[in-house]
């Protein structure tokens, strides 16, 4: 019997975004509107980084984008 994955989704395909401004930041994404406080961090799909909004954030030094490390 085949081992069955424990993940529906593939942790290579995520990234952390990180809050590195000293304001809210109200992201909108092809999902809807996600708002990221400052300091703070979500996990999203590297998709997100196809939305020009984010890539100019992560540009401007105001987010922090790094891979998802799954801890085990």
């Amino acid at each position: 019997m085949p081992t069955k994955s424990p993940f529906t989704w593939n942790p290579t395909d995520i990234i952390e975004v990180t809050n590195a401004s000293g304001e809210n930041i109200l992201l909108d994404l092809d999902s809807g509107q996600l708002r990221l406080d400052v300091g703070r961090t979500l996990r999203l799909t590297a998709s997100a980084l196809e939305v020009p909004q984010l890539t100019s954030l992560a540009n401007q030094g105001k987010v922090k984008v790094q891979p998802y490390k799954l801890k085990k």
